[in-house]
């Protein structure tokens, strides 16, 4: 069962979804979640600690990385570069679940209705900046693997190839989020094949 707290934020987003913005009263929240206002003041001090925390939990941590499902991929180098890549953006179009949405929900229009508080909220650099440093750092060892078994080529460095594929990543991201494309998934395997041949080792 969702405590009082969950409930709060969740039924909050839920009306930032529903009126498409992030300007929602107190009192708004308390008839649709059913909790008084004092109630809603016991968890929360002020409007902004629900903003923060929803911020913090649905857009801060949507960008990050289940690390965990990705060093369970294995394979050779492409196999390994394209499979992590594939469940990066799996990830991605999925979000962080919502225990109160039933219905299947396009995680873009949480992103939107949030990604005001995100811009403005203080620990979004620091986080964003740690969340690729992550990114760098795992898929950097798994170029230099591929060095080191003959796979990819050695004249490139890990560095420039993995910004390459970042680069290839927020750009699809990027082309989602802002409803250019309806799946990041065709888009990535149309890029990948050209990837690959540009980073593949040569005789």
């Amino acid at each position: 069962m969702m405590n009082t707290k969950q409930l709060i934020l969740e039924t909050t987003l839920k009306l930032m979804i529903e009126n498409k913005n992030s300007i929602i009263s107190i009192r708004e929240i308390s008839n649709a979640s059913g909790i008084a206002i004092g109630g809603i003041y016991h968890h929360f001090s002020n409007k902004e600690e629900i903003y923060n925390e929803l911020t913090e939990r649905y857009y801060i941590n949507y960008y990050k990385f289940d690390f965990d499902k990705l060093q369970q991929i294995k394979g050779n180098a492409k196999e390994k570069i394209h499979n992590v890549m594939a469940e990066i953006f799996k990830q991605k179009e999925t979000g962080i679940p919502i225990e109160s949405i039933d219905d299947e929900i396009d995680y873009r229009s949480i992103l939107l209705v949030l990604s005001g508080n995100g811009f403005s909220y203080e620990k979004t650099p620091e986080l964003n900046q740690s969340i690729l440093k992550e990114l760098r750092e795992f898929l950097t060892e798994i170029i230099k693997e591929g060095q080191e078994n003959g796979e990819i080529r050695q004249d490139f460095s890990p560095d420039d190839i993995v910004e390459s594929l970042i680069i290839m990543y927020m750009g699809i991201q990027y082309r989602w989020e802002v409803y250019l494309i309806e799946d990041m998934i065709p888009a990535f395997e149309d890029n990948f094949n050209l990837e690959w041949e540009k980073i593949r080792f040569r005789e």
